[in-house]
């Protein structure tokens, strides 16, 4: 049983009554080894034992029988990875990965299907809770010794004789110390009687914990060990040498390296990367953490709490999901009963955001798990390549630079995700006046800003977007540009107002929400040519529902029409009957009156109460 099974399975409990092999925590550190025998079926003697209490039975189609051990909730059979693996229950029992994602969460808690305890979960959900490493090494010897019990009952045997090295000069000792000269294990008492005398006291004698790897042979020649790397990019040969190949060898006039020089660059190389693994991984586990938080923030749910006294009960968290259903209901409880469709096609887009929303926030929370576990499967690759000889690790060095290049690549994408996306549960919710609601922090209005030539159009729209006054040019084709007033965000194109270019004026009205008419309050001469253009305007079906702000422009020159009596030289009660309509006089140079006019636009649109414009 290796050292994470000491670490992090007490016991393997399956759900099934019949099923269970324990392991104490208590148990003293000497007993362990023949309890995991005793766990994998080997007993004294080493032979395969029966496991027939702790496995339930089936046909396979074979008619032979077939042992599984399997998920008490869904039946199904635990596997050593992937979405049906064991994992452990404060209360002890053991549940598959699967089946715990399904369970109702109690707030950041989970309930066993067996005996409702309540097992805490921390910020990475169910995948933070420990694997039955236990019941996973069972598994593994089980499938092991479906092909070959007694190569299973071997290893076993031998896996527990590892952690003990006998003395080579008496083998009822146990070796503590290591002779570098003599390349043989002693105890202690032994060290001091082998090497009493002057010359062999001199001897390097080292703790087995610091005992130097092994020389590797040439395998070309096996009586000289490796001592250099072939550093030549085109050598079709292997990068390991000894003195006669790199002198009279394969690799004769080659470019080379010392193999311990060559393997220490590779391992400093590999902690550099190590390092940085570990930053990603911090970047990525803050990341998952912060799904989580936004997701549970939407989603809500149901949280244990204790009174006063000490009794725990439930107690309902509102997430952001159910603020703005709420927030829609509120809306329409003030309506009458004819408008409760509009309220459930109403609730039906929120619940739409919100599923698409949870989709992609819970998308993102895969993605970040399986990166965290392609992160954590390369630093253990990296972990495990450190503690190899020199020669391993050389022969490593191409693996661990295309697993460097990987690893930069995902991180590179992961920045670039991470700063393109902002974490926020909000669910801004706003209303129209004809009771459409629209989620999101900026409502987008389409504006169409017509008029006659020289009546300010272009200098007014600029004036909205960079605040400056814009010489007076003449529009060739339209200008397009996006003005964002409180909460609202408006698209206004600004078409030519010459001759020629009117009749281009009709393939702009296609979901218009707004027309925009300016005129020139300085020119008496061309009011009834822009009443005649305005008149032909309301006549277009498509612009029937779109509202009307006439800006009367040019308010500060001496002399111009005011707006009472531009209402009634063009007859706007009349013209504009049936419309929601407004004249605003304005002066496009100072930007008086713009606002103004752009504030009737915006109480025309939002629905008064639900989303103040700030």
């Amino acid at each position: 049983m290796d050292e994470r099974t000491e670490l992090h399975a007490n016991r393997v409990y399956s759900a099934k009554p019949e099923v269970f092999v324990g392991l104490s925590s208590r148990t003293p550190l000497r007993c362990r080894p023949r309890m995991a025998a005793a766990a994998a079926g080997i007993n004294k003697q080493g032979a395969v034992a029966t496991m027939e209490p702790c496995i339930r039975y089936g046909r396979g189609a074979s008619g032979n029988t077939v042992k599984v051990l399997e998920c008490g909730v869904c039946e199904d059979v635990f596997s050593l990875q992937g979405d049906k693996v064991p994992r452990l229950l404060l209360c002890g029992h053991t549940v598959c990965h699967d089946c715990l994602t399904r369970l109702p969460l109690h707030g950041r808690a989970v309930r066993c299907p067996f005996d409702r305890q309540v097992t805490e979960l921390g910020d990475s959900g169910v995948w933070g809770l420990k694997k039955n490493f236990a019941l996973l090494e069972l598994l593994e010897r089980l499938q092991n010794g479906a092909t070959n019990q007694s190569g299973m009952a071997e290893d076993a045997l031998k896996g527990m004789g590892e952690c003990i090295i006998r003395c080579d000069e008496d083998e009822s000792h146990t070796a503590s110390m290591y002779c570098t000269v003599c390349a043989t294990h002693l105890c202690a008492e032994c060290s001091q009687l082998t090497h009493s005398t002057r010359t062999l006291a001199k001897h390097r004698r080292v703790p087995l914990a610091d005992k130097p790897h092994e020389k590797t042979l040439c395998p070309q020649h096996q009586v000289h060990a490796i001592e250099f790397v072939c550093l030549e990019e085109a050598c079709q040969s292997g990068p390991l040498m000894c003195c006669v190949c790199k002198e009279y060898g394969k690799h004769q006039g080659h470019k080379h390296a010392v193999l311990e020089t060559e393997a220490n660059q590779i391992r400093a190389s590999i902690l550099d990367m190590a390092h940085c693994i570990r930053t990603f991984t911090d970047e990525v586990s803050e990341y998952s953490r912060k799904l989580v938080g936004i997701v549970q923030q939407i989603e809500g749910g149901e949280q244990i709490v204790e009174d006063g006294v000490g009794m725990a009960h439930t107690e309902h968290v509102p997430g952001t999901a159910e603020s703005a259903r709420s927030c829609v209901r509120a809306y329409f409880a003030d309506l009458h009963e004819t408008l409760c469709r509009q309220e459930e096609m109403a609730l039906s887009v929120v619940d739409a955001h919100v599923r698409e929303r949870l989709i992609w926030l819970r998308q993102q929370q895969e993605d970040m798990t399986i990166l965290l576990s392609q992160v954590s499967t390369a630093c253990l690759h990296c972990e495990k390549t450190l503690q190899q000889d020199d020669c391993r690790v050389v022969l490593a060095k191409q693996e661990i630079n295309c697993l460097l290049e990987t690893l930069q690549k995902q991180q590179h994408q992961f920045t670039e995700l991470a700063d393109h996306i902002q974490l926020d549960a909000g669910i801004p919710v706003t209303f129209t006046k004809d009771n459409r609601v629209h989620i999101g922090p900026k409502m987008e209005i389409r504006v169409v800003t017509l008029g006659l030539d020289g009546a300010g159009k272009t200098t007014i729209l600029f004036k909205l977007k960079q605040d400056e006054f814009m010489q007076p040019i003449p529009t060739i084709g339209f200008n397009v540009e996006t003005v964002e007033y409180k909460n609202l965000k408006f698209t206004i194109w600004d078409v030519g107002g010459k001759h020629k270019l009117r009749p281009l004026w009709k393939h702009y009205y296609l979901n218009t929400q707004a027309v925009v008419f300016v005129i020139d309050s300085c020119h008496r001469d061309r009011l009834m040519e822009a009443h005649s253009e305005l008149a032909k305007l309301l006549t277009e079906k498509e612009l029937r529902d779109a509202l009307l702000l006439i800006f009367a422009n040019k308010q500060d020159v001496p002399g111009a029409v005011s707006v009472e009596e531009m209402t009634e030289l063009l007859s706007l009660h009349k013209l504009c009957c049936g419309r929601s309509w407004h004249i605003q006089g304005c002066d496009a140079r100072s930007g008086m009156g713009l606002h103004e006019g752009l504030d009737w636009l915006s109480r025309q649109l939002v629905a008064a109460g639900v989303l103040d414009v700030a």
